[in-house]
């Protein structure tokens, strides 16, 4: 059985920008660490830290209780989306 898609949770696949991040001048020359841990699901890319509706780089614990909120308020169908979110999580911190 394939998992309801997640749309139907209000949610929508990240739209990729065209063209080079703008930089401040800051900083060019600085090397940045991506906080983001994106995975696919059902054909489109997703941001794990923004389906479980932390911040970027959350700390495992905030992650953990975020994934389990989303586990207790979901329906079954969402189980699988959520779950696949906070393992792609716990793999890059890993």
């Amino acid at each position: 059985m394939e998992a309801a898609p997640p749309e139907k949770a209000g949610l929508e696949p990240l739209r990729r920008h065209s063209g080079p991040p703008q930089v401040h001048p800051d900083l060019s020359g600085v090397k940045t660490k991506c906080l983001n841990v994106m995975f696919n699901y059902n054909g489109h890319s997703w941001d794990a830290y923004e389906v479980l509706g932390v911040p970027a780089g959350a700390s495992l614990k905030l992650v953990t209780e975020a994934y389990q909120a989303a586990i207790r308020r979901s329906d079954k169908e969402s189980m699988e989306f959520l779950e696949t979110a906070y393992k792609a999580i716990l793999n890059k911190s890993a």
